[in-house]
């Protein structure tokens, strides 16, 4: 077994405006654009899972990817398509999954 835990890049967008200003409209004339980025990144082999959701007052969503560097993971949010009305952060996840095997040491303190 490796002791290297999966990376997966954890896609965050996030509207700039508020629920109250966010233009529907403006969102879903990117769908099909976004349709064809998450298609390419599947095509590619590097999606793992994507969604729609929001926060406490903004829309956004999820798209979980997998490559080889964060700088790949950087590149990749910077073409997600609706960057035109919000943002992308990039979160690196060491992925346990459910069963939560540590497979390497921690220091406890």
């Amino acid at each position: 077994m490796s002791d290297a835990l999966p990376t997966v890049y954890a896609l965050i967008w996030r509207s700039t405006a508020t629920d109250d200003e966010f233009d529907a409209s403006a969102f879903e004339a990117r769908i099909p654009r976004l349709m064809q980025w998450l298609g390419e990144l599947k095509a590619r082999g590097v999606l793992v899972a994507c969604g729609g959701g929001g926060f406490e007052n903004h829309a956004g969503g999820l798209t979980l990817i997998q490559c080889e560097a964060v700088e790949d993971a950087l590149a990749i949010a910077a073409e997600q398509p609706m960057n035109d009305i919000g943002a992308t952060e990039v979160l690196v996840w060491d992925v346990y999954y459910a069963s939560l095997d540590v497979p390497r040491a921690f220091a406890v303190s």
